[in-house]
């Protein structure tokens, strides 16, 4: 138990320091469980980036949910919102990268904020400015309007039938009869 708080520990502190390059962070981030990871987004200390890496890392899990409640609020918040000025460079540092080159939202989220962004954008993910690589806009409105399905409940309506020599019997939910039901 203490090996695990001592864990969770050190996951809050890399998540609370601004002073962590994107890929130090995101690297803590990909190696904590889920349930750390709920936890650190709840704290009022965890920065604005490290939210944002949560979030990512989340969805790319297929995370729908941290307990009860719904995350991704920090990305939504810049959703569509011009923050950082965006010079298309054709050349991009070392590889370049498209959103093709991702399965989904969530992986480009997670690769354009370990490389630099939002700040920075090298490899071109961000072109509107709004600090969200190429789907990530859409997925992260799914993921944060999720609704937990709600279990049916089944009436079982017992009705009494008569058999031919004046007995009572019920149908049990096998189709069986049961004589003991009326």
């Amino acid at each position: 138990m203490r090996a695990f708080i001592y864990f969770v520990f050190l996951i809050l502190a890399a998540c609370t320091a601004d002073v962590l390059s994107p890929e130090v962070l995101s690297s803590k981030v990909a190696r904590a469980s889920s349930a750390e990871l709920c936890s650190a987004y709840r704290l009022p200390s965890t920065t604005l980036r490290g939210k944002l890496m949560i979030e990512a890392e989340l969805a790319a899990r297929k995370v729908n949910q941290c307990g009860n409640s719904n995350y991704g609020q920090y990305s939504l918040s810049t959703a569509g919102t011009k923050s950082y000025e965006r010079p298309f460079s054709s050349e991009a540092a070392g590889v370049d990268y498209d959103c093709d080159d991702f399965p989904n939202g969530a992986a480009a989220q997670r690769f354009f904020l370990a490389s630099g962004g939002p700040v920075s954008d090298p490899h071109n993910l961000d072109l509107d400015g709004d600090g969200l690589a190429c789907e990530w806009g859409a997925q992260i409105r799914k993921v944060s309007s999720y609704r937990r399905p709600v279990a049916s409940v089944r009436r079982v309506t017992s009705r009494c039938y008569t058999g031919p020599r004046g007995g009572t019997y019920t149908i049990t939910a096998s189709g069986n009869k049961n004589y003991g039901g009326c």
